[in-house]
């Protein structure tokens, strides 16, 4: 599986590729990264579809686990796809750097 750097994430440009956050609607609405599609883990299985399999997909949770097994399932299904490690608690941690 591919891997991005948490710290890494505001390098990205979202006109190119999709920044995925499966963290919870409070979550995302609470404290979001600009230019990223909101799908909470719980929605996923029904939210798969709507992605698009021309961009890459970054995917993002509040650790990086659950992105780890979100973007497994994507890469099964022929994305190009990123976990991105620590997640966006490891994202705020570079943010303070």
């Amino acid at each position: 599986m591919k891997r991005l750097n948490a710290s890494e994430i505001d390098s990205l440009d979202t006109g190119k590729v999709l920044l995925l956050d499966i963290r919870s609607r409070e979550e995302f609405e609470r404290d979001s990264i600009k230019g990223s599609v909101n799908v909470p883990f719980d929605e996923i299985s029904t939210g798969l579809s709507k992605l698009p399999k021309e961009k890459p997909v970054y995917v993002l949770c509040r650790t990086g686990d659950l992105s780890a097994e979100v973007a497994e399932i994507l890469e099964d299904r022929g994305y190009d796809v990123y976990n991105i490690e620590g997640g966006h608690a490891a994202y705020i941690v570079s943010l303070m750097r």
